[in-house]
């Protein structure tokens, strides 16, 4: 058996277009994470109109967040909403006299120039859980009472609360609002502050682990059908274990190949940003890239999770791949499937209907998501309320199974011509 999964291993990967898909996604994550890295700025705290870009950003960035490292309690978070306030007006727009966006300069322009180059990232993070829709900081902090002390973590919960409620995008029964109030009362408060750069810029690009999934689906949507095209089906399936191993082992193949090229893919991409931004904040909470999430996890447990069920995704690609290769006998079909099950549902926007938003929520794209993936997302199964990276999980799972055994059972049935 070993043999035989080695012969099919090495002849899914001799061909020309699957070294041709491999090496172009390759090149498209370093190129990928190599913009990320060039694109960063950070404004220069001590030269009023000078910026930083690239390394130096990253470098800047991080000075920042060390500087403010620590936990954020209910008193250190009115302290720099208070402090930010004093720039901003009560009309939510920053005074005459620290505006930087037109020339000359107001009179006291670089004070305000110092605060926002050190504290911008904490201020949106602070300001947030009183975001209605897409506001500006400086408009949220305008409607907050800073003049006793700012109850941050209860504004959060209510937030979360009126989410629950709205019945929005996602509409929520009693057991899921009881089960999504429970987490978010579960977490951990206040939360610590600090850098991870490298872990919350892997979950920005989260979602470009999608194309080492097209990688997958070009190396293996010839797997059974490139039997049936080049006329060698009738030969192998008369042999000694043609029927009853060769299915298994060209199975077999696929899961070696795709997994070899999901986790170098993954791995490289992960390994590119760490260099580059750092490893630091690994233990940090989840809370400080989206402070109203509710789950009590690490940013590395978070990238973690996500590239699980990346790559449970993958999985599930395959198994449908392979079922669909052992049935037709167009490769240029199985990859039009493919194609549209990993990017047509990066072109369909979040729906009203709640039923719509949960089937979206199963596609790759969106699976991969950090702002899907670690939101609100709960089936509801009778009284049993199943988050979305488990059903996740248990979805894949179920795609890949019977994906595979109806491949491998349609191949040893293949009627020759």
């Amino acid at each position: 058996m070993g043999s035989l999964i080695g012969y099919e291993l090495k002849k899914m990967l001799s061909r020309r277009e699957s070294q041709v898909s491999i090496a172009a996604v390759m090149v498209f994550v370093a190129v990928i994470a190599i913009f990320n890295i060039t694109s960063q700025y950070a404004l220069d705290p001590k030269e009023m109109d000078t910026e930083f870009e690239g390394t130096a950003a990253i470098a800047q960035n991080k000075a920042n967040a060390e500087a403010l490292a620590g936990p954020i309690t209910d008193e250190e978070a009115t302290e720099t909403l208070r402090e930010f306030k004093e720039f901003v007006g009560p009309d939510g727009e920053v005074k005459e006299e620290y505006r930087m966006d037109r020339k000359p300069f107001g009179e006291k322009t670089d004070e305000y120039w110092g605060f926002r180059a050190k504290n911008s990232a904490l201020v949106a993070l602070l300001t947030s859980p009183w975001m209605q829709g897409y506001q500006m900081p400086e408009s949220v902090a305008a409607t907050i009472d800073t003049t006793g002390t700012v109850d941050l973590y209860g504004q959060v919960r209510s937030k979360i609360a009126s989410e629950l409620d709205a019945n929005g995008a996602l509409s929520y029964n009693d057991e899921e609002r009881a089960f999504w109030s429970e987490k978010a009362q579960g977490v951990h408060t206040p939360i610590e502050y600090g850098y991870a750069g490298g872990w919350e810029g892997f979950l920005d690009l989260a979602q470009f682990l999608i194309f080492a999934m097209l990688a997958v689906v070009i190396t293996c949507a010839s797997v059974f059908n490139g039997e049936y095209r080049a006329k060698t089906d009738a030969i192998l399936l008369s042999t000694k274990f043609g029927k009853s191993r060769l299915g298994r082992a060209k199975a077999a193949a696929s899961v070696i190949a795709a997994s070899a090229i999901y986790w170098a893919f993954t791995l490289v991409f992960l390994a590119i940003l760490l260099v580059f931004y750092g490893a630091d904040g690994a233990g940090l909470p989840i809370q400080i890239y989206n402070i109203t999430c509710t789950y009590g996890i690490s940013l590395s447990a978070a990238v973690l999770i996500c590239c699980l069920i990346g790559y449970l995704a993958t999985l599930a690609l395959l198994g449908i791949v392979l079922a669909l290769s052992a049935k037709i006998n167009s490769p240029m079909g199985i990859l039009a499937v493919g194609v549209a099950l990993i990017l047509v549902p990066v072109f369909v926007p979040t729906m009203t209907n709640s039923i719509a938003n949960h089937i979206i929520y199963l596609f790759p794209c969106d699976a991969l998501n950090p702002f899907s993936l670690f939101d609100m997302v709960s089936y509801a199964i009778g009284p049993v309320v199943v988050e979305l990276p488990v059903f996740l999980a248990a979805f894949y799972l179920l795609l890949f199974a019977a994906g595979i055994t109806l491949a491998i059972r349609t191949f040893k049935r293949h009627q020759v011509a």
